[in-house]
């Protein structure tokens, strides 16, 4: 189990629990991938494999470099990455284990933890066994993913771009990048993160380029990391991986450029971002919607490294869920606490980000909504969230049957929500008339106390009944179960 250093490594103790399957071919060009992921979630949901496809067809070629998808599916595939002793499918217990994982790393006063990178000798960076320059730096050799017949292209999906600024220091994000040309892929920074920061810096002190290299199948906690926002402007995702992994990330110096990647990575790009944008997308984004074509930053590629036989690792926004997630979140929820001593528990739909729970412990009439609209205040947590549903403490958030039960003989609509008109949110939401605006509503699910126009007195719930009038009953049935289903 984990923390592992390569992509390789995980999917093989993936492959031992039987959660990756291996699929001989998939003709591409034919959309077969995007169809079998879509009805493979639908299908199997939390509990859906990875896949590793052996031969992939694209553009009329068949490709044997290996693609795999759905890495990263299920709170049991984050605890394994986070090295949870005992990894099993109940979902609900690998998201309760993985949270207390990434506290147990956190520092006093809840500081992330970080732990430098290593640098290592070439002959133990896997990403050196194959350097191509020049005119052989072919990005066409590799079978980058075209999900959607909507989309612009092909898209390198889960690349870790590395670029550094003189002050502030390295800076190591998730960004996606459509293939235009052999030597030549789409730099998408949007505008606002850390990676758009520098690029204005450094034009700002007169700079034509910057460098940069781009890692592809990196670790999978390298990789949620970066495809999170957990850093400041100025701190290194590699050394906060190291934290979280308890162990230094690997780094080894590029062959072209000045920068350090990491030694167990698939496949490296190293080149140069000018200051210059041109046309990128349509892109199938996050939250199952067809993007637009925008203004963006490109890559000029000067070399590709990579392993013998490297795999290509695909992501599929708005197929996939957003279980990588789960580290952020369990900072937010932490830090959460700190200011609201009645949060219990937080939780964000995988499937549906715009969507949050949260559990308290209510003692006064109003703490329902005055939770919701902390957590709304709360940028980090607010800015992407456009319903957040508050429980009590006896309800799970992250059992959402339970959770639609508790709106369905908990909540009233009238008084029990609260409507905000206009308000920040993210611009990725696809039914925003105009961007970083949105309405959003909070529902108070909890029990509504007579003092903000509940019932005197809530009948007792059933299975309450049950364990308080029966204890033994469900220790009988624990001891008994494997009996019931002996034929």
């Amino acid at each position: 189990m984990g923390p592992y250093d390569s992509i390789r490594d995980y999917v093989a103790d993936l492959e031992e629990r039987g959660k990756c399957i291996r699929i001989k071919e998939m003709d591409q060009d034919l959309y077969e991938a995007t169809a079998f992921l879509y009805t493979l979630m639908d299908r199997m949901r939390a509990e859906a494999p990875c896949f590793l496809l052996e031969k992939t067809k694209i553009n009329g070629r068949w490709y044997e470099t290996p693609v795999i998808g759905n890495a990263l599916n299920g709170f049991d595939m984050v605890a394994q990455c986070l090295g949870v002793d005992y990894v099993s499918d109940d979902q609900a217990a690998m998201f309760t284990e993985a949270g207390k994982k990434i506290s147990a790393c956190l520092k006093e006063g809840l500081g992330l933890p970080f732990i430098e990178p290593r640098i290592v000798d070439r002959k133990k960076a896997p990403c050196k066994e194959v350097c191509l320059k020049g005119a052989d730096a072919d990005l066409f050799q590799f079978p980058w993913i075209q999900n959607n017949p909507g989309d612009g292209g092909q898209y390198i999906s889960t690349g870790a771009f590395i670029i550094e600024d003189e002050e502030l220091g390295r800076n190591v994000a998730i960004h996606r990048m459509q293939v235009k040309e052999a030597r030549k892929a789409g730099a998408n920074f949007a505008g606002g993160c850390h990676a758009h920061q520098i690029m204005m810096r450094a034009k700002a002190k007169g700079k034509k380029k910057i460098d940069a290299a781009v890692a592809i199948g990196v670790d999978p906690i390298t990789w949620m990391i970066s495809a999170s926002r957990m850093t400041g402007l100025g701190e290194d995702e590699f050394a906060l991986s190291g934290g979280f992994r308890r162990k230094p990330v690997e780094l080894i110096k590029c062959e072209t450029i000045d920068l350090h990647v990491p030694a167990h990575a698939e496949i490296i790009l190293e080149g140069e971002i000018p200051m210059e944008m041109e046309q990128e997308g349509p892109y199938g984004e996050m939250h199952g919607y067809m993007g637009s074509e925008k203004q963006s930053f490109f890559m000029n590629i000067k070399a590709i490294t990579h392993r013998h036989n490297p795999w290509v690792w695909n992501f599929w926004p708005g197929a996939e869920h957003s279980y990588m997630s789960l580290p952020a979140n369990t900072v937010l929820k932490l830090r959460l606490k700190e200011m609201m001593p009645n949060l219990v528990e937080l939780f964000s739909l995988p499937d549906v980000p715009a969507i949050g729970v949260a559990s308290i412990d209510k003692r006064f009439p109003g703490e329902g909504i005055e939770a919701g609209l902390m957590l709304f205040g709360y940028r980090p947590f607010g800015f992407t969230r456009k319903v957040i549903i508050v429980v009590d403490k006896d309800v799970a958030p992250n059992d959402i049957p339970k959770v639609i039960h508790s709106m369905g003989t908990r909540w009233q609509p009238v008084p029990a929500s609260h409507l905000i008109d206009q308000t920040f949110h993210s611009p990725m939401d696809p039914s925003l008339k105009e961007p970083f605006l949105s309405s959003k509503i909070i529902i108070d699910a909890t029990k509504q106390l007579p003092g903000e126009g509940g019932p005197d007195a809530y009948p007792e719930n059933n299975l309450a009944i049950l364990e308080k009038e029966a204890p033994s009953a469900f220790e009988m049935v624990k001891e008994k179960w494997d009996t019931y289903f002996q034929k």
